[in-house]
């Protein structure tokens, strides 16, 4: 953004170039988004959208930023909330079709934005409040792991952590770029699951020697 709106008539334009940008994304696609059709939609002038936007890629970012907000305060204590006392498949299972199902929102909110600016959209960093993924996977990931698999050593539990938030999202995100049809099947959750059970697996490494 060029300027953040420090006044309520301008945080409310902000606001409505914000939601503007969603619903046309939503409803009509990337081709629709145009500078005068936003503010047309929006309800503002296109000098307004200019003062706080240099670009039509500046407001899809806070579009994004939005909806990573929603995901945070929303989906996430909820997922939390439902897979406490869960087995570890089960657990695993929530969590990764979460997982799936808030990358395909972005994807099909903004296909390019979201596969150019992927690295850079990790909800917990992102958004706040991590400022940097070792934050984020100690925070988000190592209790977990520690809560299911209190077996595995401190260095195997650490690494365990940081594949299982880092290389499945890596997984997704080559799929959507490559595959996309493949990652809405439902064997596709079935495979990352299979592979997040083998990292946390402590006897896998002796077994396939």
């Amino acid at each position: 953004m060029r300027k953040q709106p420090s006044q309520s008539r301008s945080r409310s334009l902000v606001t409505a170039l914000r939601e503007a940008c969603i619903q046309l994304l939503e409803q009509e696609g990337v081709e629709a988004l145009t500078v005068n059709r936003l503010a047309e939609v929006a309800g503002v002038g296109v000098g307004s959208f200019y003062q706080y936007f240099p670009n039509i890629e500046a407001v899809v970012g806070l579009a994004f930023d939005h909806v990573l907000h929603e995901e945070a305060t929303v989906h996430v204590p909820a997922l939390r909330a439902s897979i406490t006392g869960l087995p570890l498949g089960a657990a695993l299972d929530a969590i990764l079709r979460n997982m799936v199902r808030m990358e395909l929102r972005l994807h099909r909110l903004h296909r390019e934005f979201h596969l150019k600016y992927h690295p850079a959209l990790q909800m917990g960093m992102r958004i706040g409040p991590y400022a940097n993924s070792r934050e984020y996977v100690d925070d988000a990931w190592l209790p977990f792991v520690a809560l299911y698999v209190p077996e595995l050593a401190p260095e195997r539990r650490e690494m365990a952590a940081y594949m299982l938030c880092m290389a499945m999202r890596s997984a997704i995100r080559t799929a959507l770029e490559d595959a996309p049809e493949r990652v809405e099947q439902p064997v596709f959750v079935d495979c990352l699951r299979a592979m997040a059970l083998g990292v946390l697996d402590p006897d896998l490494p002796a077994r396939v020697r």
